[in-house]
Order: structure tokens, then C-alpha cells, then sequence
């Protein structure tokens, strides 16, 4: 850059030619281009831009900015960073942490950035201010990291206190039927498998909201050795982290019972999970259906457990819908619909 510096035309700009220059500003541009640091000086009252190498990068596809007034090179962020650079060309410095601008450095328009960034004054030997310069550092990356982190934490503190109300509601619900203490803990047990597999559902994705697909696919996979045994479909449907609990406990009690009890409890029965959406009023209506058959004939239980609980009450609750759980001769039949 300094190669490009001593050979542009300057007599094209408010600088004048190269050898007329004040000793002010020839000393100002060795600083700059011996920085390590991204510098810009801005001279004059028409900011006239001599940047290092290290500030390029700033620029994205701006192009050659050599000797553009500032207010053109970032004309787009002017009315935020006007303000500083009149500061600055009044003798008052500025130091200006992560501070947001929305920039045009490419062909794909605006964009928000963030940047680190000081303005400080040059001034002449008779105390005139000539111009600043500006030393910046761009934050973009780590602005965005830091807020996605704040965003994740909090999520993982509200997720967290969720999941110690209903492993406490779970225990309090589970010592109530348990007959002995074996029973307790071998249901505790596979309860908290089953609550290990939401989170892994909601800790794993890759991005946005969980899907009732991946739900149905992670029981699938708990149960290999019986995965021939489903036939599950149905559209795209995102749900909320407290939904995605719900739904994968009520669909993990369903299918410990059915194993024990129901279709997949012999070879020759079969689960069918189906869930479509409809328009109702303006909004969309969600149904899921869990259908058992071929398995030996159902009889309802004797007393409601913490598994009728979970698919009656809160299944419904957190979805804001109703469940219709029936025990018909032929199998378990089950219905979820609400809104979404």
C-alpha cells in the first residue's frame, strides 16, 4: 500500500501533489503504514482517505477506495459516523466499542456489522486539527457469537428449570403407584431415559425447532429391534422446546406400554403414527394419531398412572389442545389436536 500511496495522481485531490505536502501529513501516513493495526487517515475537511494494508479488509468489495472522501467511502453508515469524524475534526478523540453500522461491502447489499474503532485528531504544529485517523478492529464475528451464546444460555437456564419441575412431578407421580421400591426405581428409570431422549432431541438439532419427525424417528431408533413394526407420516411440524418434551415422553410411554403390553408386544402387531394439518378459521389445525393393531386384545387399566397423566394432562396442556386416549379391543388408539 505505501508503494500504491507514493504513486497515486494526488494532485487529482484537495491533497495536492505528493512533494507539496505538509510535514504534519507526511509524518501522519508513515504511521499509518508502518501500523500493524487497521488505520485510515482522514485529512482535510473532505476527509481524504490514506488507509495500510491491514484496513482493506474493512472495505469488503468497496473497491479502490485511495483517496475518496470518507463520507463517500461509507456513505451508507454516514448519518451514524458522520457525527464522530465532525468530533474528530474538532480536536475531541473518540473510542467506540462494538458499535453496530449497517454497511455495503458487497454486491449482496446491506449488511449490519459491528465494529471496535477509535478517531483520533492530527494536529499540526500550530495546534490546527488537519484531519484523524481511524484505528478499527471489526467485531462482526464475535458480537454475533457472543449474542447467539446469550440467547443459547438462557434458553438452557429455562430448559433446566423446566426439567426439574417435571423430573420432580415425575417422582411424586411415579412413588404414588409403585408397590415397592424395585417397581419405583425401574420406572424412574426408564422416565428418565425417556426425558434423556427430549433432550437430546432439543440439545442435538442443528438449527431451529424440533420436528415431530425427529420425535417418531428417535422412538424408531430406541426401539430397532421392533422399528419394522411402525409406519409413521405426516408433514413438517416445528415445535417448542416444552412441546417437544410432551410429545416425546406421551410417545415413549405409549410405545413402553405397547411393548408390554400391546402391539409390539408380539411379532405381529403394528403402530401406525400420522399426523396431518388443516386449515381451521384462518389458522391450522394439528392432528397426530397413534393407532396399535394385530396385537392381543386390550383391556383399559384398572387405575390412571403417571403415564395417563402425561398423555392426557400435559401432553394437552402444553400443546393447548385435547387428547383422546381410547382402549379398544384392537389397540391403543390416541389423538392429539390443537392448534399451531
Amino acid at each position: 500500500m505505501a508503494r500504491r500511496v507514493a504513486e497515486f495522481d494526488w494532485s487529482a485531490t484537495a491533497l495536492g501533489p505528493i512533494e507539496t505536502w505538509p510535514a504534519t501529513l507526511k509524518t501522519a501516513v508513515a504511521l499509518v503504514m508502518d501500523s500493524g493495526f487497521a488505520k485510515c487517515l482522514c485529512w482535510g475537511e473532505e476527509h481524504i482517505t490514506i488507509y495500510n494494508d491491514a484496513f482493506e479488509p474493512i472495505l469488503g468489495n468497496k473497491g479502490d477506495c485511495l483517496g475518496l472522501p470518507f463520507s463517500v467511502i461509507w456513505q451508507e453508515a454516514w448519518p451514524s459516523i458522520g457525527p464522530i469524524a465532525a468530533k474528530a475534526l474538532a480536536g475531541k478523540g473518540t473510542f467506540i466499542k462494538d458499535y453496530a453500522l449497517t454497511v455495503r461491502r458487497s454486491d449482496e447489499g446491506l449488511e449490519d456489522a459491528f465494529f471496535t474503532f477509535a478517531y483520533s485528531p492530527i494536529k499540526d504544529e500550530t495546534g490546527k486539527v488537519c484531519g484523524f485517523v481511524d484505528t478499527v478492529m471489526e467485531t462482526t464475528e464475535r458480537v454475533r457469537f457472543e449474542r447467539r451464546a446469550a440467547v443459547s444460555n438462557r434458553e438452557l437456564v429455562h430448559r433446566l428449570k423446566n426439567s426439574y419441575a417435571l423430573v420432580s412431578a415425575v417422582v411424586r407421580q411415579t412413588a404414588r403407584r409403585a408397590t415397592s421400591v424395585q417397581e419405583l426405581s425401574d420406572k424412574l428409570v426408564d422416565r428418565l431415559i425417556d426425558m434423556g431422549q427430549a433432550q437430546d432431541i432439543l440439545s442435538l438439532r442443528n438449527a431451529g425447532k424440533a420436528s415431530i419427525a425427529e420425535i417418531v424417528d428417535r422412538l424408531r431408533t430406541r426401539l430397532v429391534d421392533k422399528s419394522h413394526q411402525f409406519t409413521a407420516s405426516g408433514p413438517e411440524v416445528s415445535l417448542s422446546d416444552e412441546q417437544t418434551f410432551a410429545l416425546t415422553l406421551s410417545l415413549f410411554e405409549l410405545a413402553t406400554n405397547a411393548v408390554k403390553y400391546g402391539a409390539l408386544s408380539c411379532d405381529e402387531g403394528h403402530i401406525t403414527i400420522t399426523w396431518e394439518l388443516r386449515d381451521a378459521n384462518g389458522g391450522a389445525i394439528l392432528t397426530l394419531h397413534w393407532s396399535e393393531s394385530g396385537g392381543p386384545p386390550v383391556s383399559p387399566p384398572r387405575h390412571r398412572g403417571f403415564g395417563s397423566f402425561l398423555i392426557r394432562q400435559l401432553l394437552a396442556a402444553e400443546f393447548g389442545g385435547q387428547v383422546e386416549l381410547e382402549y379398544l379391543p384392537s389397540g391403543v388408539v390416541c389423538e392429539l389436536t390443537a392448534p399451531v
